[in-house]
């Protein structure tokens, strides 16, 4: 009998002990978002670059992104990748180094006058 009440209290703390992640997935969808319509910007003016439409100097800009691009994208990668993996974990710090690359993405635009 006591075997059966110790099970029947652990089936019970077990359903009540279920762990969800603290972070939702907006998080990450807000950076992946924010990105999208840097990228959109990014893209428009890389062919205004290409057209000629606007300074030559321009091509050294369109590196910077192209660079400041590939940390974003890797960073988001690296936080899709802990969210699924680590689906009970905090996934606020790599969340947090993808938005610290999209704002340096974001200071390049800004800098240049990519809008």
């Amino acid at each position: 009998m006591k075997k059966l009440l110790v099970l029947g209290m652990c089936l019970w703390l077990g359903a009540c002990a279920s762990i969800s992640n603290p972070i939702t997935g907006n998080a990450l969808t807000n950076v992946e978002s924010a990105y999208g319509v840097a990228l959109s910007a990014a893209v428009a003016y890389k062919q205004l670059c290409v057209q000629r439409t606007i300074p030559s100097s321009c091509r050294t800009v369109v590196v910077q992104m192209q660079q400041a691009g590939i940390k974003v994208q890797g960073a988001i990668i690296a936080a899709r990748n802990f969210v699924k993996n680590n689906p009970t974990l905090d996934p606020a710090s790599a969340i947090a180094a993808a938005q610290v690359a999209l704002s340096d993405f974001q200071t390049v635009q800004t800098a240049n006058g990519v809008h």
